[in-house]
């Protein structure tokens, strides 16, 4: 810190301060962290393949499992970080940011239980009018509204924190940045911060959790008068698993946040932190799985299809009920992505294929990240960058093949036109940020071996943040321009995209109406963004290799050019298949040609960039010794 009196950065004492019981910590919630994402995406797999659970009820928990995967992802990864890094810092404005995200998603996610409980208290209590209550429109809005007030809770208590100055101790006693935490810290009057803490979830909260009451006496109310006790065992079912979610949340969330301060303890405000931020999540999967017939049942249909390799054909039915089908006839509401083959046994095998290749992605990038921010002699420059380039391939790679792997068990591999514009737009953001994160790599590589004497002053640590922001806010806008002239598209006609994901070339192709503005918005974003990002790249490589051949020994120019070597490679498999596919004339365009470029650049290339850097690079590589021999130091 250059400035003494103010606070830039928060250490994280985390759970222990014991090495052994760190190795063995980063164990237990590795494997927590896995069961949660294995879990929750199954569900959301389960539900989405199985037509039968296309009903309000398993709508709303789908959006749950997602929630629950982002709300575990906010902390558990740092936490993972933590237990293996020297120096456990996090920056005020990420810490911050991990909190806004903390409040956004914990707050989206007691209002899904809230209309989950609706949702109950509808289909128990008036269940003649219930497909009119929870028909499409209303789903989506309840679902639209728990997002919305998330985020509204969150901004609201970001903004006043973003009004504090920190100038004295910096040791958050705990694994994550939650608000309380950050007020004691404060070196500035907290008392306005804390109104509105409370204040917040006495509205939000309360109200949430009211609904949740209200509706629940309903129930139980309703329940009791059954005469039947069957009938009464059969009713109370359908609610129970949703019960034992909303105790599990409530209770141990409201907790943290509302006790008196006499009975605050730094131990117990962990076990309850992690029992509502890291367990909850987990659990949530295993109990609707455990407790649900339908789940159960889709579960084993599922396993059956993958063991048996079998496809049971049946009459085409809509993928989603009644109530969700089209008003309009004449507007196409939905897209079919026929992927990459429609031979049943096929399916199966792809299935298994790009689940494995994104296991790895995952696993590699993870890793990648995790030695980065666990080994010291990483935290350079050019692994910072590579720090956000493996979670940017995560990301980017997380945009298509979930989707791609539940199509390939659906029976309708259907999505939405607001969901595919949606996937479309996140393509763009990842793709654009990758691009010039690569670039700002490339700058990286220029400063250090073309003026090795003012790398530090010309890569400093705000340049670094400079260049990562403005990567991602330069991706941002290339998806932003192409989705918003991509929703003045009109579909009337056909609805079959051939393709595994919705990419805009695909989506032009069915437009009714003229594309030709889109068409000129894509060429021009691609030339200008993707241009000057190529160029910068080309330049700074020019220079790289004059630099090198420069070098009289040819010792020194081989541990010259090994420094950039990996870098290189990842540039030219990202920009020579984007670019073709992007700029290729019609003429040469076949759905087999672009599904092969498209595979290549956002599915292979996430996957192969953490094992170019791992094998061509000797730093990562003794980084990943260092770390299995601690772990092999431990037996």
């Amino acid at each position: 810190m250059e400035n003494q009196t103010r606070v830039t950065e928060f250490i994280l004492l985390g759970l222990s301060s014991d090495p052994q019981m760190q190795i063995f910590l980063f164990l237990v919630f590795l494997v927590i962290y896995l069961v949660t994402l294995v879990g929750n995406i199954l569900i959301m797999v389960v539900i989405r393949a199985d037509s039968h659970l296309h009903t309000p009820m398993y709508f709303f928990l789908f959006h749950l499992s997602f929630v629950d995967i982002c709300y575990s992802s906010v902390t558990v990864p740092k936490m993972l970080m933590n237990f293996l890094a020297e120096h456990k810092t996090i920056s005020v404005n990420g810490c911050i940011a991990q909190m806004f995200f903390i409040l956004f998603t914990a707050g989206a996610e007691v209002f899904i239980l809230s209309v989950m409980a609706y949702d109950r208290y509808t289909a128990i209590c008036d269940p003649l009018r219930y497909m009119t209550k929870m028909n499409k429109g209303i789903c989506c809005q309840l679902v639209n509204g728990a997002w919305v007030i998330g985020f509204f809770h969150a901004l609201l208590n970001t903004i006043f924190t973003f009004k504090l100055y920190f100038c004295g101790p910096n040791q958050i006693s705990h694994f994550s940045c939650e608000l309380p935490h950050l007020l004691k810290l404060s070196c500035t009057e907290a008392l306005t911060n804390q109104v509105v803490l409370l204040t917040s979830i006495v509205i939000f909260g309360s109200s949430s959790f009211l609904l949740t009451l209200i509706s629940y006496i309903h129930i139980i109310y309703t329940i009791v008068r059954i005469r039947s006790a069957e009938g009464r065992r059969k009713v109370f079912s359908t609610c129970s698993s949703h019960l034992i979610m909303v105790g599990l949340w409530y209770l141990t969330g409201f907790f943290q946040y509302t006790k008196p301060s006499s009975v605050s303890s730094g131990a117990l405000d962990e076990m309850f932190s992690v029992q509502y931020t890291i367990l909850t999540p987990m659990l949530n999967p295993i109990i609707y799985s455990l407790k649900n017939k339908d789940v159960k049942k889709a579960l084993s249909k599922t396993v059956d299809k993958l063991i048996d390799k079998v496809v049971i054909d049946q009459a085409p039915t809509h993928s989603f009920p009644e109530y969700m089908s089209m008003e309009n006839q004449t507007t196409v509401t939905e897209f079919i992505l026929l992927g990459l083959s429609s031979d049943p046994q096929i399916q199966i095998f792809l299935f298994l294929v790009f689940l494995v290749i994104y296991l790895i992605t995952l696993v590699g990038n993870i890793m990648i990240m995790v030695l980065i921010r666990a080994d010291f002699h990483l935290h350079t420059p050019m692994y910072f960058f590579l720090f956000h380039l493996s979670f940017v391939d995560i990301c980017y790679s997380s945009i298509t093949v979930p989707k791609m792997l539940m199509n390939f068990l659906a029976e309708h591999k259907t999505i939405s036109v607001n969901g595919c514009i949606a996937q479309m737009f996140f393509f763009f953001l990842f793709a654009g940020t990758e691009v010039f994160i690569l670039s700002a790599m490339a700058y990286d590589r220029y400063a250090a071996i073309c003026d090795p004497l003012h790398y530090v002053d010309a890569i400093n640590k705000e340049i670094w943040v400079q260049l990562v922001s403005g990567a991602w806010i330069t991706g941002f806008f290339y998806g932003l321009i192409n989705t918003v002239f991509a929703l003045e598209l009109h579909f009337c006609g056909p609805n079959e995209i051939s393709h595994f994901s919705c990419e805009l070339p695909p989506l032009l192709q069915l437009s009714c109406t003229d594309s030709l503005t889109n068409q000129m918005v894509l060429l021009t974003s691609v030339v200008i963004l993707g241009s000057s990002s190529f160029l910068f790249t080309l330049i700074s490589y020019i220079h790289v290799i004059s630099t090198i051949l420069r070098i009289r020994s040819a010792e020194g120019r081989r541990k010259a050019f090994s420094t950039c070597s990996s870098h290189l490679i990842v540039v030219g498999l990202l920009y020579l298949t984007a670019f073709f596919q992007y700029t290729k004339p019609r003429s040469v365009s076949s759905v087999l040609l672009d599904e092969m470029f498209s595979i290549q650049y956002s599915i292979l290339t996430p996957m192969l960039n953490p094992i170019i850097y791992s094998l061509k690079n000797k730093e990562v590589k003794t980084a990943l010794r260092n770390i299995l021999g601690k772990f092999s130091s431990l037996n």
